[in-house]
């Protein structure tokens, strides 16, 4: 009995897991998109998403990992999906600049649309509507005042992937 599970550890430890891509760990954070609506606020840049309740890394194999609304997450992301326990989204890019993101987080749905007139956002707590957007060299707004903004990269008409997503639902958290 003993054997088997000294032979099940030594196995175990000589698998190669996915770790965190070296950028993420040794640069320091810079985001190059930010999302803020109110109160609330997530950053990114190529390898990590940041907020107060989201830590995510992209790791080697292309994976995501980290804590998101104080949950570990460990996902798979392909170019128009992102899956794992707890968290599912899919993404569809129409023509123009419009972006559709829907899914689930913990078994609760959320819908992100972004085109060029609104953005309509829905969350199991929260819903926004916001009319008229207004596009700048650093960043792309929403509503009348000016509600969401989507500074750097997330404001452009191909915001990069999974981050947007990440952030977005880090941002409804």
């Amino acid at each position: 009995m003993r054997a088997s599970v000294i032979v099940a550890a030594i196995a175990f430890s000589s698998c190669n897991f996915p770790t965190v891509v070296p950028e993420a760990l040794n640069t320091e954070f810079k985001p190059t998109g930010e999302v803020l609506l109110y109160n609330r606020t997530a950053s990114f840049d190529a390898y990590r998403v940041r907020s107060p309740k989201c830590n995510l890394s992209k790791r080697t194999d292309g994976s995501w990992g980290g804590v998101l609304a104080e949950r570990p997450i460990d996902v798979s992301v392909t170019d128009t999906r992102i899956s794992g326990v707890d968290l599912m989204l899919t993404r569809e890019k129409s023509e123009g600049s419009r972006v559709v993101i829907t899914g689930q987080f913990q078994g609760r749905i959320y819908r992100f649309e972004l085109d060029e007139n609104r953005v309509i956002m829905r969350a199991p707590t929260n819903a926004y509507t916001l009319d008229g957007r207004q596009v700048s060299a650093q960043q792309t707004t929403y509503g009348p005042r000016g509600d969401l903004q989507l500074k750097g990269e997330a404001g452009g008409d191909n915001p990069p992937w999974p981050q947007i997503a990440f952030a977005l639902i880090a941002m409804m958290n």
